[in-house]
């Protein structure tokens, strides 16, 4: 009986070291990396489902709220063939020009998101910031950091299960538009919100059915 009750302990063990090794490879991998860490180029009935259920999901629950493009604030779109959501948010919503500290109307457009956060690895929530091109490159590189790690901390602060969202800065590396006006350089400061399927969407879109 005792040795039963050891190999059951060391499974559970086992199991547990895995999602914590398989967490912590996640966040060694690049953001373009990050965006092909579930493939489901080789399960097509799942992927066609999850697209579904994205499409589903922007419509009824983001196209509805404080993000709705129709408010003139923020943007909704399909990325990587509809399997992934993207939100973008101008920085000018979250920060003070220059600041790195959220600003009062930021948590309105941030509390949408935790919904994606209360079932680990349902989704997996890449946070991006971005900046123009003003200031020297440690300017760019470090107001980004920053402000990515305060809505970072933000969700933290908020109670949200944060195991798979990952932040990337990338300063001005990644412009929408050229850097030629201050509307351009506004465009370019944002933040992009991805909402990619993370394994427990894709194992029970496998089975046919995603409840969440």
């Amino acid at each position: 009986m005792k040795r039963i009750q050891v190999i059951i302990i060391g499974l559970i063990l086992s199991a547990c070291t895995f999602v914590i090794n398989a967490q912590s490879d996640l966040e060694d991998l690049t953001f373009t990396a990050m965006l092909k860490s579930v493939d489901l180029s080789k399960e097509p009935k799942a992927a066609n489902l999850i697209r579904k259920f994205q499409d589903l999901e922007a419509r009824q629950k983001l196209m509805n709220g404080p993000l709705s493009p129709k408010k003139g604030v923020c943007t909704i779109e399909a990325f990587r063939n509809k399997e992934v959501l993207l939100i973008t948010i101008p920085a000018e919503a979250l920060f003070s020009p220059n600041s790195t500290q959220l600003s009062e109307n930021a948590a309105k457009l941030l509390t949408p998101v935790k919904r994606y956060m209360k079932d680990p690895d349902m989704f997996r929530v890449l946070l991006v910031m971005h900046t123009d091109n003003t200031g020297s490159d440690e300017y760019r590189e470090k107001i980004t950091e920053e402000r990515v790690d305060a809505v970072a901390e933000w969700f933290d602060n908020q109670g949200a299960d944060t195991s798979y969202t990952f932040s990337y800065a990338f300063g001005d590396d990644n412009p929408l538009v050229p850097n030629t006006s201050m509307e351009n350089r506004a465009l370019n400061r944002r933040l992009e919100i991805y909402l990619m399927p993370g394994q427990k969407m894709f194992e029970a879109a496998k089975k046919g059915k995603i409840d969440f």
